[in-house]
């Protein structure tokens, strides 16, 4: 990160992103609303979790394969952001999942390319989910690979 980024405050961008972050860390439940997720994201927005699959923002449920934990939460931790120009910004945010077969069953970072659109709100144009660790037989180890 720049020594720009941190000296320029930026306190309301800051908070919008934030923001973000936070309710898609809400929402990344079992029984998940995809559709309101989605709204976190521009539309020609891309996803690439660690299998390498590549969806839109609409297509998030494809993810899950019908195999969702009975309960599970995210948490986001530290988010780091760093603006790379007026309109854009650069997010690392690192998170840990807990299920009801581990605590905790996964954790990693989302990185994020974020964008501000016209009417001042940001959101994600393109997001890379890195996982760093999941519990040996937890719901992520089971289901796809790792841990």
């Amino acid at each position: 990160m720049s020594d720009h980024s941190l000296a320029d405050a930026r306190v309301e961008d800051r908070a919008l992103i934030t923001a973000v972050m936070h309710r898609y860390a809400a929402m990344a439940k079992e029984e998940a609303d995809f559709a309101g997720m989605a709204v976190l994201y521009t539309e020609d927005a891309t996803i690439r979790f660690p299998d390498g699959l590549e969806v839109g923002p609409h297509e998030m449920a494809k993810v899950v394969r019908g195999n969702e934990p009975k309960a599970i939460r995210h948490h986001a931790t530290t988010i780091d952001i760093a603006f790379t120009g007026d309109t854009e910004a650069q997010v690392s945010t690192m998170y840990l999942a807990v299920t009801d077969e581990a605590a905790p069953d996964h954790w990693g970072r989302w990185e994020d390319r974020f964008v501000r659109q016209p009417d001042g709100r940001w959101l994600i144009s393109d997001r890379s989910i890195v996982v760093d660790g999941a519990a040996p037989g937890g719901w992520l180890a089971r289901h796809y690979g790792g841990g």
